[in-house]
């Protein structure tokens, strides 16, 4: 049986990139690729150091495990759901990539992991509210979608990992 590396493929390719990108804006990176339980990337500069981690998406959306990051209960057949009072990490920087056909077409979404829950939140909580309460097809399903339109205000964010590194912001 031939396994499919395309999920390997598209997460290496993203991961490449946010490390080329980083290098292009004189921080130091490295891809553990899935060898952290938290990080895909330590990044390094002037002795400060941050985890990184990496989603890749091909298309305009992604899929998200919501149980990461939600509180979500089961009154069967209805769910509700609340934030997550305690992240492990609500700072860890989440760095979003959307492969384009060439090089010239990737963009990156950057932004912490309390930022990303809260859009997992009003996605989830919004899904539920115009179904009243109810996942439609699988009345058990934790998982959410992200797509570029709510990623949106972070495309570029390349300053949120210079301020976490001490290092000068672009001035725009």
């Amino acid at each position: 049986m031939v396994k499919d590396y395309k999920r390997y493929r598209v997460a290496q390719m993203g991961e490449s990139l946010v490390v080329a990108e980083l290098g292009r804006n004189g921080i130091v990176a490295t891809s553990f690729s899935g060898n952290l339980p938290e990080a895909d990337i330590v990044a390094t500069c002037d002795g400060k150091t941050l985890l990184l981690q990496v989603k890749t998406m091909s298309g305009t959306s992604t899929h998200v495990k919501a149980e990461d990051l939600l509180d979500i209960e089961l009154d069967f057949p209805k769910q509700t759901v609340t934030p997550k009072p305690a992240l492990g990490n609500p700072d860890l920087i989440f760095v979003y990539v959307q492969l384009g056909d060439n090089l010239a077409g990737v963009k990156f979404y950057i932004l912490t992991q309390l930022q990303l829950q809260e859009i997992i939140f009003d996605g989830y909580k919004n899904y539920l509210d115009k179904n009243d309460g109810e996942r439609p097809r699988n009345k058990e399903s934790k998982h959410a979608s992200i797509s570029i339109d709510q990623l949106a205000n972070f495309e570029g964010n390349w300053d949120l990992i210079k301020e976490r590194l001490g290092m000068p912001l672009d001035q725009t």
